[in-house]
């Protein structure tokens, strides 16, 4: 009599059950959810990374959105200097979750440069 444990079929449904549990169990909440419909591994594996590859993709834009930005920032007519500091420091932030840091000193010289002249 062959064993239940020795048979090939469950022993890779097992495993494959193990694996998204784990799977499941890494992700956060949101993500978990959005993979509750996927039946195997394979199938958890395939969706996130379809998801990653997009939010990668958003991520590229909007850096370069933000260091477009970057490079044409100016204070606004009649802006106070606190506004023109927190609307920096947001951009610099923004950079930052994106992948891109500027250095203090280009940061300082930045800001100084778009500070109005009177």
């Amino acid at each position: 009599m062959k064993s239940h444990n020795s048979d090939p079929e469950n022993t890779s449904l097992l495993k494959d059950a193990k694996i998204r549990n784990i799977m499941h169990n890494s992700l956060d909440n949101v993500m978990s959810k959005r993979m509750i419909a996927c039946k195997t591994a394979k199938e958890i594996w395939n969706a996130l990374e379809t998801e990653c590859q997009g939010k990668m993709a958003i991520n590229k834009n909007r850096r370069v959105v933000f260091m477009q930005e970057y490079e044409q920032f100016d204070a606004k007519a009649d802006e106070l200097i606190s506004d023109i500091y927190d609307r920096f420091l947001t951009l610099l932030n923004d950079l930052s979750l994106v992948g891109k840091e500027y250095g203090m000193e280009d940061s300082n010289n930045k800001f100084l440069r778009a500070l109005p002249e009177d």
